[in-house]
C-alpha cells in the first residue's frame, strides 16, 4: 500500500495518525521530511474552537477582568480579559457576545476586531479574534458551570500597567490590551 504524501511548504507529510481526540483538541503526529530532507516526527495540537477575546470599555475609561485559577498551571491564579471558546461553525462575533455576558453581565451595542492571531502556530491551530466591545449595559453574570470567576472593574490604563509589569501574561489579554493601546492612544 503505497503511502500518502503532502507537500506543506517546505515540509513533506509521508502519514498522520490521530493520537488523542476529545470535544475541544485533537492531537496528531506526522512523519516528515523537514525542509532540510531530514526525517522525523511532527505532533500537531488542532483546536475545535476558536479562542474569543473580549475588551469591554465604558465611557469613562474603564473595563473589567476576570481572574480565575488556570489547571494547565497547576492552579494558578490569573487575570485576563474577558475569554472563551466560540464553536468554529458560529461567527466569531455571536461567540463574543455571549462570552461578555456570560463571564461580565455584559451587553455592548458597538463591537470592533481589533486584531486575530495565530496562538503558537508552531505546535498548534489555534486561532484567535479579540475584539473591544463599547456602548454597555449590565445584566446578571451567566457563568459556565466549570467556571469559578472573580471579576474586577478597574481603567483601562490599570490593565495596560498590569501588563506592562507582567503581572497579566495570558496571551489574548497581552496582545489586546497592546493593540488597544496602540490604536486607541489618544482617547483611552
Amino acid at each position: 500500500m503505497k503511502r500518502k504524501e503532502i507537500q506543506k511548504g517546505d515540509w513533506l507529510e509521508l502519514g498522520k495518525e490521530v493520537k488523542y481526540d476529545n470535544p475541544w483538541i485533537k492531537v496528531t503526529e506526522s512523519k516528515v521530511l523537514n525542509p532540510n530532507g531530514g526525517e522525523g516526527i511532527y505532533g500537531v495540537v488542532h483546536f475545535k474552537n476558536l479562542a474569543i477575546g473580549v475588551i469591554p470599555i465604558d465611557e469613562q475609561g474603564n473595563t473589567w477582568i476576570v481572574g480565575q485559577h488556570r489547571f494547565p498551571f497547576d492552579g494558578k491564579f490569573t487575570w485576563e480579559i474577558i475569554e472563551g471558546g466560540g464553536p468554529l461553525e458560529e461567527e466569531p462575533l455571536e461567540s463574543a457576545k455571549r462570552e461578555l455576558l456570560e463571564e461580565a453581565g455584559i451587553k455592548a451595542n458597538s463591537w470592533q476586531l481589533i486584531q486575530e492571531m495565530e496562538l503558537s502556530n508552531s505546535a498548534t491551530t489555534e486561532k484567535a479574534m479579540i475584539y473591544v466591545a463599547k456602548d454597555l449595559s449590565f445584566f446578571d453574570k451567566q457563568p459556565d458551570e466549570t467556571e469559578k470567576l472573580v471579576i474586577k472593574k478597574i481603567t483601562f490604563k490599570q490593565l495596560y500597567r498590569m501588563v506592562l509589569t507582567g503581572e497579566i501574561v495570558d496571551s489574548l489579554t497581552v496582545a489586546g490590551v497592546l493593540r488597544l493601546k496602540i490604536m486607541f492612544d489618544n482617547t483611552l
